[in-house]
């Protein structure tokens, strides 16, 4: 049906002759990439050609949005007198979409019949049979005739509507790669890492799982000496993101858990352990934001804070320094660190979507 109407509406030549004002008002909210108000009016009138009187002005409110899916939806809701109605219309691009409310609105203009509610609902004024768009009031049924063209001029054929049409897939699969990553906490220093995700969006949801490892850190001793202590730490964890608002840019808070897993490796002199790991779970709290490209790409940043369920201490064992040594002399504990009870983590990278 879209493809008939935006045929029609833009290549559809109408009449070139002056025309009184005609009793409609259109409010239009739609994308930047979209025709303005002013052409659609335009191509309105064109199409309608010299309309008869009306005693009530035709008001029309006109939406059309991007979601997720990629298609473009027109939300159009009609107004005459105390008839009401909406019809909702999907395309592949937002021109289409002004066509088709150009020649919707220029076929109630040209009526020659008093307007109805089933004509605002999608019925031809002349035959009174439903157009084929989908609205909320009638069933879809066969495409309005198009306008009778100027003598003088023929329209090009448009297109035959698919007989077997596809609904549009709603899922789409998601690979987050690279994720750079900077992490306060749980550690005392500042971490760098760098991290992947993969998962899946549906109905504005996004689920994905996740892996990050961050850079080696190091940190000093020198209490007794110099003794070196190397933490190598990874993570894993899955999150769930609803999208609140946006089209093309997006915000979704989103909550996760994580497990982190930590291996600490001591150097020095006369050390009695030189290497442990520590295993604890997190959870948590966040926000993405995305900003999409294209279709197929977006850039991800995002802000998260967690809670840790443990916070294992770091610690050096060295014999106790006296001479002789008794047997069974315990050995001297000195702390490295004690991780933070919690974590912030800020992340940006780019998102492929499938």
């Amino acid at each position: 049906m879209v493809g008939v109407l935006c045929a029609v509406g833009w290549a559809y030549p109408g009449r070139a002759s002056a025309q009184a004002t005609t009793p409609i008002e259109l409010k239009w909210n739609a994308l930047e990439s979209c025709p303005s108000a002013e052409t659609v009016l335009a191509r309105v009138y064109k199409i309608a050609g010299s309309s008869r009187a009306m005693p009530n002005t035709l008001r029309a409110d006109a939406t059309i949005t991007q979601p997720s899916d990629g298609l473009f939806r027109l939300r159009l809701e009609i107004q005459y007198g105390d008839f009401s109605a909406v019809r909702n219309i999907e395309g592949k691009s937002c021109k289409d979409l002004a066509g088709a409310t150009a020649v919707a609105l220029a076929l109630l203009l040209s009526s020659e019949e008093p307007l109805s509610e089933r004509d605002l609902a999608g019925a031809t004024p002349t035959t009174g049979e439903p157009t084929r768009g989908s609205n909320e009031r009638d069933k879809p049924s066969a495409p309005p005739p198009a306008a009778t063209p100027p003598p003088r001029e023929a329209s090009p054929p448009a297109p035959p509507p698919s007989t077997n049409p596809e609904s549009p897939r709603q899922w789409r699969l998601l690979l987050l790669a690279p994720v750079g990553a900077l992490g306060v906490g749980p550690l005392q220093q500042v971490s760098l890492g760098l991290g992947f995700a993969a998962g899946f969006s549906v109905d504005g949801w996004r689920f994905l799982a996740e892996g990050k490892f961050w850079a080696p850190q190091s940190e000093t001793v020198a209490n007794l000496g110099d003794y070196d202590v190397t933490f190598n730490r990874f993570t894993v964890g899955a999150r769930a993101c609803r999208d609140v608002f946006g089209s093309r840019f997006e915000v979704a808070p989103c909550v996760l858990m994580s497990v982190q897993h930590l291996t600490e490796r001591g150097s020095g002199t006369n050390l009695v352990s030189n290497s442990d790991t520590a295993t604890w779970a997190a959870v948590g709290i966040g926000a993405q934001a995305r900003l999409r490209i294209a279709p197929w790409l977006g850039l991800v940043a995002g802000l998260d804070g967690e809670i840790q369920f443990a916070r294992p201490e770091v610690s050096i064992s060295l014999p106790v320094l006296t001479s002789p040594l008794p047997p069974g002399s315990p050995n001297q504990t000195i702390l490295v660190e004690r991780l933070r009870p919690v974590a912030a983590t800020i992340t940006i990278g780019s998102q492929w979507i499938f």
